[in-house]
């Protein structure tokens, strides 16, 4: 892709780069700060095609709403279109167990992707600045990141569709830009309570800088080595299995822990989970490896990591278990439970999870349930077990035998889908009446 650069000058002689494609369409994410301010004026001046999204997140009363004037005025004041959108961060953090920032960043993003997703523009551009990448790098590093953690915010993201063209300048530099452009903008009287980690570490950052000039450069070196350094794990690590709402990772991964740790991130990602995965859950999972088949450990975010014979199998969230039981049909159709039951001519090929029943030899009484406690059955050939011990034997896991939907009468299983049926209903020669027994997400 070829780039147009601008760069503009400030009264420290530093310059500010803003690159973009020659006919992109940009989307400025403008809070009226004097961050985005200043990369408002740069944009303008550099006759690049943008517009302006104000996002008001309902979280500061009349001071948000105000912040929203501000940024409609200065805009229009200038002859650029603003797009304002409204949204209620607080009822997302409540309904989601979410901080106000998550909320907020969250629904921020929505409006962006949207705006992407629907062509209204090429770019979202960001006003992060290195004083910014500093204060993640470091808040990241004291909750207990790794190596992907510490590549910080990046320049480009999300498959080039963000940009932050000031990320390789200071927040002092845009100071005296905003100032010797005598440019109005708001301020959020929120950043100066310190009772918000990110205001702490940057009130913090700010002594830091007065014995330390060359933080924002050293935390960047920091950054770019990570960032080198995940490429090449990226590259290196293998991929989860990925079936029926589970992630596995396999147990050969664990020979190389920085390659696990890639994979298990992966696997969590399969699941939904893209953000809080620490170090601390990778260590616990490492743990887990070295303990008996079969065991588990809850992570973040409803997360459980479960130790199989071959792997590590990620799960998330706990269905609520279904105490129904509902009588077998006649018919011997029914769709129920995640089970399909259907009339068949004849058994079929032999398929994995998929079983062929009498009909006939199913008893009036029976019911379809789950599995519970006491459940026997008689095996294919004669001989009497426990459902619990059966399963064993056919290496189904413990994670997956309450989800198993049965046939029984009272504890007596006459078929447990997707595993085995019982000696009592096999299809024989005599058999006129077939059944076809599918268990909907088949994955064990």
């Amino acid at each position: 892709m070829i780039y147009n650069n601008f760069i503009m000058k400030t009264v420290t002689g530093e310059g500010f780069r803003i690159s973009c494609a020659p006919d992109a369409r940009i989307a400025l994410a403008f809070s009226g700060g004097r961050d985005s301010v200043a990369l408002f004026e740069l944009l303008r001046e550099a006759g690049a095609d943008f517009f302006a999204v104000h996002v008001e997140h309902g979280i500061r009363g009349e001071s948000s709403v105000r912040d929203m004037r501000f940024a409609e005025e200065f805009c229009a004041a200038r002859g650029v279109e603003c797009r304002v959108f409204r949204v209620d961060a607080p009822a997302l953090a409540e309904g989601e167990g979410l901080t106000l920032e998550e909320a907020a960043r969250k629904l921020r993003y929505e409006v962006f992707d949207h705006l992407l997703d629907d062509g209204e523009c090429d770019v979202v551009a960001l006003a992060h600045h290195a004083d910014d990448l500093s204060e993640t790098l470091l808040m990241r590093i004291l909750r207990g990141t790794g190596v992907r953690g510490l590549k910080g915010i990046e320049e480009w993201s999300r498959s080039g569709r963000y940009h932050r063209p000031l990320l390789a300048v200071s927040r002092e530099e845009i100071d005296a830009f905003v100032a010797e452009r005598g440019l109005p903008f708001t301020e959020d009287e929120s950043n100066a309570d310190e009772r918000y980690t990110r205001n702490f570490l940057r009130a913090e950052l700010k002594r830091l800088k007065e014995r330390f000039p060359a933080l924002n450069a050293a935390f960047a070196r920091l950054a770019r080595g990570a960032a080198e350094t995940d490429a090449f794990i990226e590259a290196a690590a293998p991929f989860p299995e990925v079936k029926g709402g589970e992630a596995k990772v396999p147990l050969s991964a664990f020979d190389a822990p920085v390659l696990a740790k890639r994979c298990m991130l992966r696997a969590c990602r399969a699941l939904g989970v893209e953000q809080d995965v620490e170090e601390r859950h990778y260590e616990a999972v490492m743990r887990l490896v070295g303990c008996e088949k079969g065991s588990r450990i809850e992570l973040s975010h409803g997360i459980t990591a479960h130790l199989d014979a071959d792997g590590v199998v990620f799960t998330r969230g706990h269905a609520e278990r279904d105490e129904r039981e509902i009588p077998f049909p006649a018919s011997g159709e029914v769709a129920v439970m995640g089970v399909r039951i259907e009339r068949v001519s004849a058994c079929g090929e032999r398929e994995k999870g998929v079983l062929y029943a009498d009909l006939d030899r199913i008893p009036e009484g029976a019911v379809l349930r789950k599995r519970r406690d006491g459940d026997r059955i008689t095996k294919f050939g004669g001989g009497t077990k426990s459902l619990g011990d059966f399963l064993t034997d056919r290496k189904v896991p413990l994670r997956a035998r309450d989800d198993i939907t049965v046939c029984a009468v009272g504890h007596d299983v006459l078929f447990a889908a997707g595993v085995e049926i019982s000696d009592k209903v096999k299809v024989t020669a005599a058999t006129k009446n077939t059944i076809k027994i599918t268990e909907d997400g088949y994955v064990r």
